[in-house]
C-alpha cells in the first residue's frame, strides 16, 4: 500500500499541470500583427489572441495567455507550467518529435532589411559576410547554417547570426544598422515593413519566402484531450465564418488553412 502511494505522488509530481478553471497557452508578445502589446503595455492583441477568443467559446476552458520567450515554450510545456504554446511556432518534423500540433495558419521566412536597401540584400545568396539577426530558437538559424554551407563551397566569408531572445530586439538592431537583415515570419515582417515608422523604417526583401511552414498551437504528445479540444475549437470557428474574419481583419488571410490538420509538417 506504501508502495503504491509513493507511486500516486511520483505520478502526481510528474504529470504536466493543467489550471482546473483556463487552458494555459505560452506566448510570445512582440510580433504583430499576430501578437503583441497593445499601447497599455500589459493588454495582449492580434491574430492569435482573436483565435483564442473565439475559440474559448467552444471549450469547456477558456485559453488564458501566459507571455514569455520563444525559446522558453517547450521546457515550459515539458514542466507543466503551460498546457500549449499558441504563438508564432513552426510546426516542423523536428518539433513533432516532441510536440504535436493543432495547425491554424501557413507562414513562411523573409528577410527584413532597411528602408531602400542600402545593403544591396537580394536574398539569402546575398548575405555571405554580412551580419543578421534571428530570434533563439527559431527555424530561421537553420536558413543561415544552411547558407554558411553554400557561402563556404563559393569560397566567401560566412554570415554571422546574432541571436536575441525577443523579436523586438533583433529587428532592433537592423533599425540601428548593426544587421543586414532580420530573418522572421512572412506576416509580420510585411506588417512593420508597412507600418514601423509609418513605413519608413524598414522594407522586405519581395518574391523571396523560404521554410513554407504551417503554424501550430503544439502541446505535449501525452496531452492528446487538449489536441483535440483545441482542434474541435478551431474547426467550429473555420465552419461558422469567424476564422476567416479574423484574419481579413490583420490582411493575413493568405495565410490562412483549409483544415486544422494535426502534424501537418512536411520538413
Amino acid at each position: 500500500m506504501r508502495l503504491f502511494a509513493a507511486l500516486l505522488l511520483v505520478l502526481a509530481l510528474t504529470a504536466p499541470a493543467r489550471a482546473a478553471d483556463s487552458i494555459a497557452a505560452g506566448t510570445i508578445t512582440n510580433s504583430p500583427p499576430l501578437v503583441s502589446y497593445a499601447s497599455d503595455g500589459t493588454t495582449l492583441q492580434g491574430v492569435v489572441v482573436d483565435l483564442a477568443a473565439a475559440m474559448s467559446k467552444h471549450l469547456a476552458h477558456p485559453i488564458a495567455f501566459t507571455p514569455m520567450t520563444f525559446d522558453g515554450l517547450i521546457p515550459a510545456l515539458q514542466a507543466g507550467r503551460i498546457d500549449a504554446a499558441f504563438t508564432l511556432m513552426n510546426d516542423t518534423l523536428e518539433r513533432e518529435k516532441v510536440l504535436d500540433f493543432v495547425d491554424f495558419f501557413r507562414l513562411s521566412t523573409m528577410l527584413l532589411i532597411q528602408k531602400g536597401n542600402p545593403q544591396k540584400i537580394s536574398g539569402l545568396e546575398s548575405l555571405c559576410g554580412k551580419t543578421v539577426s534571428t530570434v533563439r530558437g527559431s527555424t530561421q538559424i537553420l536558413l543561415i547554417d544552411e547558407q554558411n554551407a553554400r557561402c563556404a563551397a563559393d569560397h566567401k566569408p560566412a554570415v554571422e547570426n546574432l541571436e536575441y531572445t525577443q523579436p523586438a530586439d533583433a529587428r532592433l538592431q537592423l533599425q540601428n544598422g548593426r544587421v543586414a537583415a532580420f530573418l522572421g515570419n512572412s506576416p509580420v515582417m510585411i506588417y512593420l515593413a508597412k507600418t514601423a515608422g509609418g513605413g519608413t523604417i524598414f522594407d522586405v526583401v519581395m518574391g523571396k519566402e523560404y521554410q513554407p511552414v504551417p503554424l501550430g498551437i503544439g502541446v505535449l504528445k501525452s496531452n492528446a484531450g487538449v489536441r483535440d479540444e483545441l482542434q474541435k475549437a478551431l474547426r467550429a470557428i473555420m465552419a461558422d465564418g469567424t476564422y476567416k474574419r479574423i484574419l481579413e481583419s490583420y490582411g493575413v488571410a493568405n495565410g490562412a488553412v483549409s483544415e486544422p490538420a494535426i502534424n501537418g509538417a512536411k520538413s
